[in-house]
């Protein structure tokens, strides 16, 4: 054990004195061996004299002196390595007050736990000595019958009583036999079931029943191609419409398509021209907002877009529609064939 660790002042370094340094095994086997013994004395007091009832400091002072024989070792171990009292002393007294500490501590403990032993024990006393009241006082005595309370002999009203009693348990096994047999003979009857009707409202007066329209029949009228044939006839001729749509133009250019197309353009203006008046349905500009009244004409106007509810509508108008005046096909001389829309050439 280092010395100069338990704070051992400077000292002169006198030829012949003690100096701070580490102290020999033999020497430290000699204090450990009297702290040891200090302790197991210190033990052994405790429980020679926790049962006593006298003061814990009285009994720590006790204790102490009694074993303060025991670190006479260790000065004499001090002694021999020639260190200062002042230094044994402090490393002796770190014994005796750590001692005293747990002495007085242990002592005060035992001294509170037989303070509330005895108290339990006192009550528990008192407990036993009190008796308890109890709510019968002759249990644990034997019963005891009058035997002058029995009548002797029955009179006429025990004889009634008796009677009735066995009249209404007759009745009752009566009605519970009928009772029994009636379920027994029971058939199941056929389940009906009620549909309800869905309640009408006092409030909400009865509609009276509307008369079944019966919806006219649309008659479909045929109409005859020769007008179409006559138009598509007139496309081929100005346009070269049918030799444009029939021809495979997958292997031509985008210009090439483009310059054929400007062509069937040119030729289809004309023929929409020289044949038909046309007009707008709509005059408001496209993109612009509109609202259609109830009652619109559905055959002109077609909607699109979220269609919720009913008229009036509100929207943006998308394509004014196209509306035909007039027409001006020519006349066919009686004869002609008009399927025949392009006659092949033949070149001589």
């Amino acid at each position: 054990m280092l010395l100069a660790a338990l704070g051992a002042p400077a000292l002169l370094r006198a030829e012949g004195e003690w100096q701070p340094s580490t102290l020999s095994e033999a020497t430290l086997a000699k204090v450990h061996e009297a702290a040891k013994a200090y302790q197991d004395c210190l033990n052994e007091a405790f429980r020679t004299h926790v049962g006593e009832d006298v003061d814990s400091r009285v009994q720590t002072d006790r204790i102490l002196h009694a074993c303060e024989n025991r670190l006479t070792p260790m000065k004499a171990a001090f002694d021999a390595e020639r260190v200062p009292d002042s230094i044994s002393e402090r490393y002796m007294r770190s014994y005796r007050t750590r001692g005293a500490r747990d002495l007085v501590r242990l002592l005060m403990s035992a001294q509170a736990a037989r303070a509330a032993a005895a108290e339990s024990a006192s009550e528990l006393s008192a407990t036993a000595d009190t008796p308890s009241p109890h709510p019968y006082p002759s249990e644990g005595k034997p019963m005891e019958i009058d035997l002058n309370l029995i009548p002797a002999k029955l009179d006429a009203v025990h004889v009634g009583l008796a009677a009735v009693v066995v009249v209404l348990l007759l009745v009752q096994i009566i009605l519970l036999s009928v009772a029994v047999i009636a379920l027994l003979r029971r058939r199941p009857e056929p389940a009906v079931t009620f549909q309800s009707s869905p309640a009408v409202s006092a409030a909400e007066p009865v509609k009276a029943l509307e008369p079944v329209m019966k919806k006219e029949t649309v008659v479909l009228k045929e109409t005859t191609p020769d007008a179409a044939l006559q138009l598509l006839a007139l496309l081929q001729k100005e346009a070269r419409f049918i030799d444009f749509v029939q021809e495979n133009i997958a292997h031509y250019s985008d210009a090439e398509i483009g310059a054929a197309a400007r062509v069937v353009h040119e030729g289809c203006r004309k023929v929409i021209g020289q044949v038909f008046d046309l007009a707008p349905v709509r005059s408001e500009t496209e993109g612009s907002r509109l609202t259609l009244p109830k009652g619109f004409d559905a055959a002109s106007v077609r909607l699109s877009g979220n269609i919720v509810g009913e008229p009036p509508f509100t929207g943006t108008l998308v394509h004014r529609g196209w509306r035909v005046e007039n027409i001006r096909l020519p006349k066919v001389a009686e004869g002609h064939d008009v399927r025949i829309l392009a006659q092949a050439e033949v070149e001589l």
